[in-house]
């Protein structure tokens, strides 16, 4: 079971957290879960559609595996410090990588306590139990409840494109980062595929943002923030520090 004196080294003096169940904490008051995947079979939805490997590659161009891979050498680019998997989802595509990194304490943050319980019983069923160093947590990326310089390492897979307001997560990123952290992230991009299309329906019906490379490689140099990317598909995977 976790240890939550150590997630308050972290913790912004001004934040009161909520233990939910055994693991999870919660930045909210109990019973308030503002999460768009917490209505009923949205996280069912999102585990069975939008993590299919089948369905990231027919429709969108790349390989599940690659999530997991971006995962695994992020972790490995620092030896030690805090991790934030940020908007973490349901670990679908990690939780393998993070069953093996018991060296260094991890937050699992995301604003979905359903998407959140799956990705804590994903990880207990590979590690039969949670260790005291990894922490799940029920807030809000726009508004991040830990101390600047918090963390060495922050990865957040496939965020961006659900935000109208990137600048702010980019922002916070950028301020609970140490000064030689480093940041992996994905999202959805426009491309010259065929799937264009598809994005741009699902823009059209407020389910994500659709944004060329250009505008989303626009917002980080706005922050001041100098990125390498490569693009897969419609996905770019970006990587910061």
């Amino acid at each position: 079971m976790t240890d939550p004196h150590i997630l308050s080294a972290i913790i912004s003096e001004d934040v009161s957290l909520n233990l939910i169940e055994p693991d999870i904490y919660s930045v909210y008051s109990i019973g308030d879960s503002p999460g768009s995947y917490d209505s009923i079979g949205a996280s069912t939805i999102y585990d069975v559609i939008a993590c299919n490997r089948f369905y990231n590659w027919l429709m969108w161009g790349y390989s599940i595996k690659n999530y997991a891979t971006l995962c695994e050498d992020s972790l490995a680019a620092s030896s030690g410090g805090w991790v934030l998997d940020l908007a973490c989802g349901s670990l679908a595509f990690t939780a393998e990588i993070y069953a093996n990194c018991s060296n260094r304490p991890v937050v699992f943050l995301d604003q979905s306590l359903k998407l959140l319980a799956k990705g804590k019983s994903r990880l207990e069923k590979l590690k039969g139990n949670i260790c005291e160093n990894m922490f799940f947590l029920h807030a809000d990326a726009l508004q991040l409840p830990f101390k600047e310089n918090s963390f060495q390492t922050v990865i957040s897979l496939n965020l961006l494109h659900c935000l109208d307001d990137v600048k702010t997560v980019l922002r916070e990123i950028k301020r609970v980062l140490t000064l030689r952290g480093n940041s992996a992230l994905t999202t959805l991009i426009q491309s010259n595929r065929w799937s264009n299309r598809y994005l741009n329906m699902l823009a059209g019906s407020g389910a994500l943002i659709s944004r060329s490379s250009d505008e989303l490689l626009s917002a980080f140099n706005d922050m001041e923030m100098q990125v390498t990317h490569e693009i897969r598909g419609n996905l770019a995977f970006i990587k910061y520090g």
